[in-house]
């Protein structure tokens, strides 16, 4: 207990960095929990799909989503999702994956469809380019 007194006094810049970034990380696991935000991996998103018939999302520009995309996904632009300019009945009544191209965006789209009457909105972790980590195919 001794040495972790002398460590911080030695290292005061170093224990405030650590602290500073300790509670950023748990304030923001805090909010994501409180707002009811889920994300998911790429293994999940593939039981989610075969057992629960999930509906994939790709919220990316209709561009990149033309260079391609994950299997049965649907574009919904993040623009036009948080505008209204589309239309989500299909989407009410059963599990919902979002992604984009690293996992951020969709963080923010699942808020947007949960506040749209979504309960079962799902955040891919790591967006496309998890999926793409583990070799898995686009198509376009």
């Amino acid at each position: 207990m001794a040495q972790l007194a002398e460590f911080i006094g030695n290292h005061v810049l170093l224990v405030t960095l650590f602290l500073a970034v300790l509670f950023l990380f748990l304030f923001s696991a805090y909010k994501q929990a409180s707002e009811g935000m889920k994300s998911i991996n790429v293994e999940q998103l593939t039981r989610l799909v075969n057992q629960q018939n999930a509906k994939l999302v790709d919220i990316r520009p209709e561009e990149a989503y033309k260079q391609g995309h994950i299997v049965n996904a649907i574009n919904m632009p993040m623009d036009k999702l948080v505008t209204g300019k589309v239309k989500l009945d299909g989407l009410k009544k059963r599990p919902v994956v979002v992604y984009c191209q690293v996992g951020q965006t969709s963080m923010k789209a699942c808020k947007v469809l949960n506040q749209a009457g979504i309960e079962t909105a799902f955040s891919l972790q790591g967006g496309l380019n998890a999926w793409l980590k583990d070799k898995l195919p686009l198509t376009r």
